[in-house]
């Protein structure tokens, strides 16, 4: 009997370490809904955002520049709050991103994958889809934790 416990034990030990030990991932699963929005998974760590499209990975820095329409000219807010006339706004990393989201409002939303280190700035980003009126949905998830996002069968991504 002794040896049965002590194989049951080493077999759930075992099982444990593989699932939370080093290099373990989530998988998030969205709820099955026939009217329900396609999630674009994009995680978040105050400085990159990793967006999970379908060509893959693609790493976005943030600068936190943002530009606002005056008369007929702009203003550049630098990202310590420096204001500066130019003739308007210059490309951002991320707006290859925000399009592709803008263009799918109706199909997608983006869900964001929060890390410790993305707190402090995650409003100040997420503003960037909200402006364009991309719903979002967040989820805190550990710093160095891998996600990946599994979408049921079917799904159009």
């Amino acid at each position: 009997m002794m040896c049965l416990l002590g194989t049951l034990l080493l077999v759930t030990m075992s099982m444990a370490a593989i699932n939370i030990g080093a290099g373990a991932g989530e998988g998030w699963v969205p709820a099955p809904d026939s009217g329900a929005k396609t999630p674009v998974l994009i995680e978040w760590d105050g400085k990159y955002a990793v967006w999970h499209s379908e060509n893959g990975l693609e790493k976005i820095e943030e600068d936190f520049i943002e530009y606002v329409p005056v008369g007929k000219g702009w203003i550049r807010y630098s990202p310590e709050g420096h204001a500066t006339r130019v003739d308007g706004p210059e490309p951002n990393a991320l707006d290859s991103l925000v399009g592709y989201l803008e263009r799918r409002q109706r199909t997608h939303y983006a869900l964001f994958a929060v890390r410790p280190s993305g707190f402090a700035t995650f409003r100040r980003f997420a503003s960037r889809f909200e402006d364009r009126h991309i719903e979002i949905g967040s989820e805190p998830i550990d710093q160095g934790k891998p996600v990946r996002l599994i979408l049921p069968k079917g799904s159009v991504k």
